[in-house]
Order: structure tokens, then sequence, then C-alpha cells
């Protein structure tokens, strides 16, 4: 298990800040077919029902972490924490992106939630892990995008850098099906 600690003065920009951790050993499988009729017959129809019609700001799980964003000085309405963009998807009738089975599990646990969860290999990580505010200059390359600007977001750092935020994980710290 990695050292995992929060850099106590985010408490006093925003005192409700929280960050949880599981992890796992598993292997790592492309995307299954039965998961997926389950989440397209079961799963996704709740979720499109318990959103429907409400703001971005009243749904449990965005609703802390735009709270969160705002405090930290980002605009929760040009940078979205990954919840909101994914339940923006099945707001939508979009099909969620079909990654691999920890990837999937990851999306489907942050549409039923909320709640930004991210999935990291943590044969990428190295050194302790501290949960902090980015500075200026500060980001990474993020899955499927370009460098991403993290200056005032929450990020999650190894002695290498960051490799995670509530918005887009990196390139560096990706699940892949290499990843165990």
């Amino acid at each position: 298990m990695y050292e995992v600690t929060i850099d106590k003065q985010l408490f006093e920009t925003y005192p409700d800040i929280r960050l949880g951790l599981i992890q796992f050993h598993t292997e790592v499988n492309p995307s299954d077919t039965a998961f997926w009729t389950y989440m397209d017959k079961e799963v996704l129809p709740k979720v499109r029902t318990s959103i429907e019609g409400k703001e971005w700001n009243e749904i449990p799980g965005v609703a802390g972490s735009r709270k969160a964003y705002k405090a930290f000085g980002r605009n929760p309405g040009r940078y979205r924490v990954s919840s909101e963009a994914l339940l923006r998807r099945v707001r939508r009738g979009d099909e969620l992106y079909h990654i691999n089975s920890v990837e999937d599990v990851n999306n489907q646990l942050s549409v039923t939630s909320g709640l930004s969860v991210g999935s990291y290999d943590l044969d990428q990580i190295h050194g302790p892990v501290t949960f902090r505010k980015a500075v200026t200059g500060e980001g990474y390359t993020g899955i499927g995008k370009d460098f991403l600007d993290m200056e005032n977001m929450l990020v999650l750092c190894d002695e290498e850098g960051i490799f995670g935020s509530s918005m887009s994980d990196s390139t560096r710290a990706m699940v892949t099906e290499d990843t165990k």
C-alpha cells in the first residue's frame, strides 16, 4: 500500500474535502458484452431518470465537486469533473466509452455516485502520493487529450509529478490491459 496524504492547506480553503481509496489486484480484460448489457438495460436508465430535470449542482457527488472547483478558483462550467462529463453523456443518451474491465467499472461507479473516480496503474506510481492543489505551470498529458493545465486543480502526485485529477487521468498512470 502506498502512503497517501492530503495537503492540510486544502482544508483551509474547502473544509469538506474528502478522498477515498481502494487498492485491488485484478487482471485487466477487454470490455465485456454482458457488463454493457447490464449497464444499458439496468444501470443507465435508472441513472438517467435520477438526474432528469436536475441542475448539475443538484446532483449528489457532482454538487460537491463543483463547489470545490469554485473554492479553488476553477470554473466548473469550463473544467468539468469527470463524473459530470460522463453524466452529461448519459443524459444525452450517448454511449459511454468501452475501454477495459477496470475502466468500465470505474465509469459505472462514477455515474451511479456522481463522484469522480480515477483508476491508476500502481506500477507507474513512484513514492508517496499527495492530494494537493496544483500550482502555476503544472499539468500533464491527459488520456485522449493534449497537455492539461492543472493550475488550482486538486491533483494526485507522486515524486515524478501529477498523475491524476478529478477532471482527467494522465497517460503516465493509466490502466491498460498490461496493468496488474
